[in-house]
C-alpha cells in the first residue's frame, strides 16, 4: 500500500491551502511517475513557486503607485538671520519689516502625468524577475526530481535483485526436497544436502541485507515525495520510448531565454530613463508669512502648476549601462553555446550507452538461456547422485549471476532512458 501525505501552509492572500492526507489503497506498485505526481503534491519547492507569485504581486502592485496622485503634508518652523527690507522712505507709507521666524503647513499634492514610459519599463522588469525566479525555483525542483528517480532506480535493482534470490531459493527448496528424499532412500550423502542448505541460507542472507539497504532508499523517498513504500510494494521498470528530438527543454536551458529577455527590457529601460518627466502639483498651507512676504500676519495660501523635469547630460552613465548590458548579452550567448555542445555530448553518449545495453540483454537472454539447461542436467545428476552438491552449486551460482545481471541490466537501460529524458528536459508519464 502507498501512502501520499500533503501538507499544506499559508503563504498571503493568494495561497490558502489545506492539510490533507491521501491514502492510496490496495496499490502493490511503484512507479517513478507516481513519485514524481506525489512529489507534487508534498514538495515544499512547489509552495515556494506559488509564494514568489504573490511576492511580485506585491512589488508591481507597488510601481503601480506612481500613476496615482501622491500627497504629502509637510510642518516647517525656521529662523533666520536677516530679512528682506525696504529703505527707501515713502510719504505716507509705511512699508513694515517682515520677522524673522516663520511657520508653514503645507499639504502638496503632485500628479504624474507622463514618465516617458519609465513606471511601465519598471513593471516589466519585476516580470521577467519574476520568471527568472521562477525559473530557479523549478531548476531546484528538477534537479530533486532526478534525485527521486535516482532513489526509485535503487530500490528497483534491488526488487528486481530480491526476485531473482527468492526464485532461486525456491529452485534450492526443491532440491533439498529431492536429496532428503534421495537420503531416506540411502542414495544420496547428508553432506550434500547440507551444502545446499548452507547456500539456501546465503540467499536468505542477501535478501535481508537488500531489504535493509531498501530501507534507507524508502525514507529518502518519502522525505522527497510524502510517497511511504511499504516491504511488499514492487518497482516497475519504466516503459518509456526513446526520444528523437535532441532540443533541450530543461529549466537550466529556458534560463538563457529568460535572461536575455531581461537584459533586452533593462536595455528598453534606459531609453525611458533619459525621457523628460512631466507632472502637475498643487499646495495648499496656513503659516506666517503666507504668500504676501510682507506680512507678519498668519495666512492660508494655495497655489497649483506643473513641473517638466529633464536629466539632458548624466556624464555618458547611460551609454555605459548599455554598453554593460550588451556585454552581458554577449556573455550570455557563449554559455548557452558552452550549454548546447554539453547537452548534445551528454544525449548522444546516453543513445550509445541505450544501444549497447540492448545488444548486451541480447546476449544475457541466450547466456542464461544456456545456463539455465545446464543447471537442469545438473539438477538431474545431482538427484542421481553422479555428481556432488559443490558441481551443482557452482553452475547454480553461475546462472543465478546471469539472471541477476539480466536484470539489473533491464533496469540500468531504462534508467539511461529516464536520464535522457532528464538531460532533455522532457516530462516523465507512464
Amino acid at each position: 500500500m502507498i501512502k501520499v501525505m500533503t501538507k499544506f501552509r499559508v503563504f498571503g492572500p493568494t495561497l490558502m491551502l489545506l492539510t490533507s492526507t491521501i491514502t492510496l489503497k490496495g496499490q502493490e506498485t511503484v512507479t517513478l511517475s507516481g513519485l514524481l505526481k506525489g512529489m507534487e503534491q508534498w514538495n515544499r519547492l512547489y509552495r515556494v513557486s506559488l509564494a514568489t507569485d504573490s511576492v511580485y504581486g506585491f512589488r508591481k502592485a507597488n510601481i503601480r503607485v506612481n500613476y496615482l496622485p501622491k500627497v504629502d503634508f509637510n510642518a516647517e518652523a525656521t529662523w533666520q538671520s536677516d530679512v528682506t527690507r525696504v529703505n527707501i522712505p515713502v510719504p505716507g507709507i509705511v512699508i513694515p519689516m517682515p520677522d524673522k521666524d516663520n511657520y508653514k503647513l503645507t499639504v502638496d499634492l503632485s500628479q504624474l502625468i507622463w514618465d516617458g514610459g519609465a513606471t511601465k519599463s519598471m513593471q516589466q522588469i519585476e516580470e521577467e524577475n519574476r520568471k527568472i525566479e521562477q525559473n530557479r525555483v523549478e531548476s531546484e525542483i528538477f534537479t530533486q526530481k532526478e534525485r527521486v528517480a535516482s532513489l526509485f532506480f535503487g530500490i528497483l535493482s534491488i526488487d528486481m535483485a530480491n526476485r531473482q534470490l527468492r526464485l532461486m531459493a525456491g529452485e534450492l527448496d526443491k532440491r533439498i526436497e529431492e536429496l532428503e528424499a534421495g537420503i531416506n532412500a540411502g542414495a544420496v550423502l547428508e553432506t550434500s544436502l547440507n551444502a545446499i542448505k548452507a547456500e539456501r541460507l546465503r540467499l536468505e542472507q542477501s535478501v535481508d541485507a537488500n531489504l535493509a539497504q531498501r530501507s534507507g532508499l524508502v525514507k529518502s523517498i518519502y522525505a522527497l515525495t510524502g510517497v511511504k513504500i511499504d516491504e511488499n510494494d514492487q518497482a516497475v521498470v519504466p516503459t518509456l520510448a526513446i526520444p528523437n528530438q535532441s532540443i533541450c527543454a530543461r529549466p537550466e536551458y529556458q534560463l538563457f531565454d529568460l535572461q536575455n529577455g531581461y537584459l533586452m527590457t533593462a536595455t528598453g529601460a534606459l531609453t525611458s530613463k533619459r525621457m523628460p518627466k512631466l507632472s502637475a502639483f498643487a499646495r495648499v498651507g496656513y503659516g506666517k508669512p503666507g504668500l504676501n512676504m510682507l506680512s507678519n500676519e498668519f495666512d492660508s495660501f494655495a497655489l497649483v502648476g506643473a513641473r517638466l523635469t529633464w536629466n539632458i547630460w548624466d556624464w555618458n552613465s547611460t551609454s555605459r549601462e548599455r554598453q554593460t548590458l550588451k556585454i552581458q548579452q554577449n556573455i550570455l550567448q557563449y554559455r548557452r553555446e558552452v550549454y548546447n555542445e554539453g547537452c548534445s555530448a551528454q544525449v548522444s553518449s546516453s543513445l550509445e550507452q541505450i544501444q549497447s545495453l540492448q545488444r548486451q540483454l541480447k546476449t544475457d537472454e541466450k547466456i542464461v538461456e544456456l545456463l539455465d539447461k545446464s543447471v537442469k542436467a545438473s539438477a538431474s545428476q545431482l538427484k542421481n547422485g553422479i555428481i556432488t552438491s559443490s558441481v551443482y552449486l557452482s553452475d547454480f551460482n553461475s546462472l543465478l549471476r546471469a539472471k541477476i545481471e539480466m536484470e539489473l541490466r533491464k533496469v540500468k537501460l531504462a534508467q539511461e532512458v529516464v536520464k535522457l529524458y532528464f538531460t532533455l528536459g522532457l516530462s516523465i508519464n507512464e
